[in-house]
């Protein structure tokens, strides 16, 4: 074999494994990582959390986006998962329903029975996406009939029944941090959808323990190296393959259904599973 022969030999072998590998990631892409769900399992330790609040679980999910690619299959993982879990608190971060869902009825009472029966004995809670909005008084009503309480601009106390707590914040699309009263003895976990509302300065004088949002789909599809295939507003500052330093720790979800493409690659659908403990 000549040293010509040699060179297109392993030239030819490169480009194989490179079309090998596309058309491997393809396949996972489409037929593999949407119909995955994991839970990530953290446990939040700090000084803040009173002993009455030791062993309180919260289920934190987002992006239902309930619709086109996002069907009974995979919402019944989801729920059944949740069930599974059994938390104490559940709190869901926007997009109920995927922009492309022309909701009938029966949509409608499939969603609101599924939220119904999920039971969190400490309190169920949300924030509205963008898409939420787009229908308003539609999911604004199938989320009253599940019992969930619709948080915007505001902080809440989060008890077990006893006096002190813990406090849960939520920033609207529309953000208002001045709205945002935790005390700094307090530990305060922050949700809104958009990660981008997390770079308002404003929120650098507030007292944040943890921020959760998702909105991004975790890109929904990343490259290696290259990351995000495409970034969206409310998601440039702040995404999965974006990191910003900000005064205090947050968590971008890559949520759990898809949007635009049924497709996802190196964003696997999740949940957060979250215990608190005392320090």
């Amino acid at each position: 074999m000549t040293k010509l022969q040699k060179q297109m030999f392993i030239i030819i072998g490169i480009l194989f494994v490179i079309v090998f590998s596309m058309a491997a990631s393809i396949s996972i892409a489409k037929n593999v990582e949407p119909d995955k769900l994991i839970v990530q399992y953290k446990t939040l330790q700090d000084t803040k959390i009173p002993e009455s609040m030791n062993d309180v679980s919260i289920v934190y999910f987002t992006d239902l986006q309930y619709g086109k690619f996002e069907n009974k299959k995979r919402a019944n993982k989801l729920f059944d998962k949740i069930e599974h879990l059994d938390p104490d608190i559940i709190i869901f971060g926007g997009d109920l329903f995927d922009e492309s869902c022309q909701m009938n009825q029966e949509d409608i009472d499939y969603i609101t029975n599924k939220l119904s029966k999920i039971n969190a004995p400490l309190g169920k809670f949300c924030v509205l996406g963008e898409k939420d909005e787009a229908n308003n008084d539609i999911v604004r009503s199938i989320l009253n009939q599940s019992q969930f309480e619709i948080l915007e601009n505001e902080t809440i106390l989060l008890s077990n029944q006893k006096s002190d707590g813990i406090t849960l914040s939520a920033l609207s699309n529309t953000s208002d941090p001045s709205k945002i009263t935790a005390a700094d003895t307090q530990y305060n976990l922050l949700v809104t959808h958009m990660p981008d509302t997390l770079t308002n300065e404003e929120l650098s004088t507030k007292s944040i323990s943890l921020a959760l949002c998702g909105h991004s789909h975790g890109t929904q599809i990343t490259f290696p190296i290259l990351g995000g295939y495409k970034t969206i507003d409310g998601a440039k500052s702040l995404n999965r393959s974006r990191a910003k330093k900000i005064s205090f720790p947050y968590i971008i979800s890559s949520g759990v259904g898809c949007t635009h493409v049924n497709l996802r690659f190196m964003s696997t659908p999740e949940i957060y599973y979250f215990m608190l403990q005392s320090k």
